[in-house]
């Protein structure tokens, strides 16, 4: 009989323990809406998050070709940099950066000109991009330097002396058309093509060493000069701002867009010194020294479009010997 009570006793405390112990757990529910009790039954766990790649500091960008995973990356425009260079009367070599190139507002890196050459006492200079500027000598030499300080107008060049790369270049007008092709207007009007294939490093090596042939009757222009992508652009006699295309740049092929050309402009014969700035950038120097400031949208085809008809003046004061684009 004692036992059994024992047995009766138990049961009865284990009965009230399952009743605090619900009671409990269903007040917290309610409460807080966890369970009071282990709770054995496996629950789905969130994800935790990953790193995101746009979380982490985004890869630094230099010059030249560089990559990002597999995608290439190539660098911007060599003459989208705003650079111009400017040969003072006493052959001082001058550096200048106009900021306000893509819209034409009057902003400068520095308001002086920065010296960095002396000597350029040259028949004939010209940029042949990304640094690398081309000299004709008195003697028909075509001289090679490169300006390691393009991109901030310091003191530094690959080389102290000039590397010759040419000889015979007595010609009427000569200019780059970009990455390493150069065009040449010999006395009878022709329009020679030559490819330089040693302009990064100056060496002497040429994809047609006697030139080709690519036009005719191009000596009737007042100044000629390169928009870049094949692009040519001449001033006639009377003022008329001519657009061509050579569609042969890259080979020295006698393709062009129009042969006949087309008029983009008018009253251009005004200016001193006519030269691309890149991008459809054109600027004038005129005969009382303003730098002026002119777009041509329609640069690509040969369209009558311009983002300021009028121009801008951006600068005053370029009386020099020689102004062009770096």
């Amino acid at each position: 009989m004692k036992k059994k009570n024992q047995l009766l006793f138990s049961v009865a405390i284990c009965c009230l323990s399952l009743f605090v112990v619900t009671n409990l757990s269903t007040v917290a529910e309610e409460e807080t809406g966890t369970s009071a009790v282990p709770y054995y039954e496996s629950k789905p766990k969130p994800p935790m998050p990953k790193p995101q790649p746009s979380a982490m500091q985004p890869p630094v960008r230099k010059p030249g070709v560089s990559s990002i995973g597999r995608i290439k990356v190539p660098p911007p425009s060599a003459a989208s940099n705003g650079v111009i260079y400017a040969i003072a009367d006493n052959g001082d070599l001058l550096w200048f950066r106009h900021d306000g190139r893509g819209d034409g507002s009057f902003r400068w890196t520095d308001n002086n000109a920065r010296k960095v050459g002396v000597g350029w006492n040259m028949k004939h200079v010209f940029s042949g991009g990304d640094g690398v500027i081309y000299a004709i000598a008195d003697n028909g030499d075509l001289l090679w330097f490169r300006h390691d300080g393009r991109g901030d107008g310091s003191f530094k060049w690959t080389d102290n002396n000039a590397r010759k790369v040419g000889v015979g270049w007595n010609m009427k007008h000569v200019f780059s058309g970009g990455d390493g092709v150069i065009y040449a207007i010999a006395d009878n009007g022709d329009l020679m093509w030559f490819r330089h294939d040693g302009r990064g490093d100056g060496s002497f090596k040429w994809a047609a060493s006697q030139g080709k042939k690519v036009g005719i009757g191009w000596g009737e222009f007042k100044q000629v000069f390169s928009g870049g992508d094949g692009v040519i652009y001449g001033v006639t006699i009377n003022g008329d701002l001519m657009w061509y295309r050579h569609d042969g740049r890259a080979d020295g092929s006698f393709r062009w867009a129009a042969p006949q050309g087309k008029k983009v402009g008018i009253g251009w014969g005004e200016f001193k010194q006519v030269f691309s700035g890149g991008d459809g950038v054109i600027y004038g120097v005129t005969t009382n020294g303003d730098l002026m400031w002119y777009r041509h949208d329609g640069r690509a085809d040969g369209s009558f479009r311009w983002a300021a008809p009028q121009g801008k003046k951006v600068g005053i004061g370029w009386n020099m010997q020689h102004v062009f684009s770096g």
